[in-house]
């Protein structure tokens, strides 16, 4: 995005991050989804290890609604390797998700804080 407006704006310089970083450093917020997976991970690696299983890579199998299976695969099998979001996530314009992204999104995210929304009167302008 920022090449992209750095482009066609014709200008030296933008500012832009990187999606993921953003969210990656702030740990306020944390889904408590998240806190309680990468936990059991690390405890599924100690364990793991202790078995001699030491070649590998801990992974999350989603089963069900909402529950995961924690199994170990061969690090072929992740490394430099990327997942993508199914189309099905993406709505048919391509601005905006779809229910399935919805359902497959809300477990992950856990408790979501509220917010409100200010109603203040509206200045003429001079």
């Amino acid at each position: 995005l920022g090449k992209t407006i750095k482009d066609r704006l014709k200008i030296k310089r933008v500012r832009s991050d990187t999606f993921g970083y953003l969210q990656r450093s702030y740990l306020g917020i944390v889904s408590e989804v998240d806190q309680a997976e990468a936990r059991e991970v690390g405890e599924k690696a100690a364990q793991f290890a202790l078995w001699n299983n030491v070649d590998g890579s801990v992974a999350i199998r989603r089963t069900g609604d909402y529950s995961v299976d924690y199994f170990l695969t061969p690090l072929n099998t992740v490394a430099r390797e990327t997942k993508s979001m199914p189309r099905t996530f993406i709505n048919e314009a391509g601005n905006g998700v779809t229910t399935d992204f919805l359902n497959y999104a809300r477990p992950l995210l856990g408790t979501m804080p509220s917010y409100e929304r200010l109603q203040c009167p509206k200045v003429p302008k001079k």
